[in-house]
């Protein structure tokens, strides 16, 4: 199953469906209209064991959220203010994602989280609910929370493989 979104081409073999989440269009089957309250992320695939939730940001200046190697101060806190705000922005999307697949019936198989960017992968994780996140939990929201760049991608999923579309 071939998806494409921002500026990437996704194979997804053996998946039993894949579409944009935020489909815009209300002739398309996965039409959501989503609120403006919540976010959403890109791509649900939905593989025979699990969901995949799947959010995509090519940077074109990633050093704005590399903080730890910015020299000045004010550098580093103006990097650190960027990548904080990611981190949240990924956050709500996984969550807002959740919800709405919960409010269609459709949270009745594990979840993974896939990020395609170059950065937040430790801090993403420590911010989501992964795994049984309490000690009352019967239920993870998340199996896990994965943070790659496009190589990487290609390397740990090459059942999945993903290419930049031509502009």
């Amino acid at each position: 199953m071939k998806i494409e979104t921002d500026g990437f081409a996704f194979q997804f073999t053996g998946a039993l469906d894949a579409f944009r989440f935020d489909e815009k269009d209300r002739a398309k089957p996965h039409f959501h209209g989503l609120s403006h309250a919540m976010k959403a992320v890109d791509l649900v695939v939905e593989m025979p064991t699990d969901y995949l939730f799947i959010e995509v940001k090519d940077f074109h200046a990633a050093d704005d959220y590399d903080f730890k190697s910015a020299v000045a101060g004010h550098q580093r806190d103006e990097r650190l203010a960027h990548f904080n705000h990611l981190r949240e922005v990924l956050k709500h999307k996984f969550r807002d994602t959740w919800l709405y697949r919960w409010a269609q019936g459709k949270a009745d198989k594990p979840v993974r989280y896939l990020c395609l960017l170059s950065v937040l992968s430790k801090e993403l994780r420590q911010q989501l609910p992964v795994g049984l996140a309490g000690p009352h939990w019967e239920k993870a929201l998340a199996r896990s929370c994965v943070v790659l760049n496009l190589e990487r991608w290609n390397v740990n999923f090459p059942q999945w493989p993903v290419v930049p579309m031509a502009v």
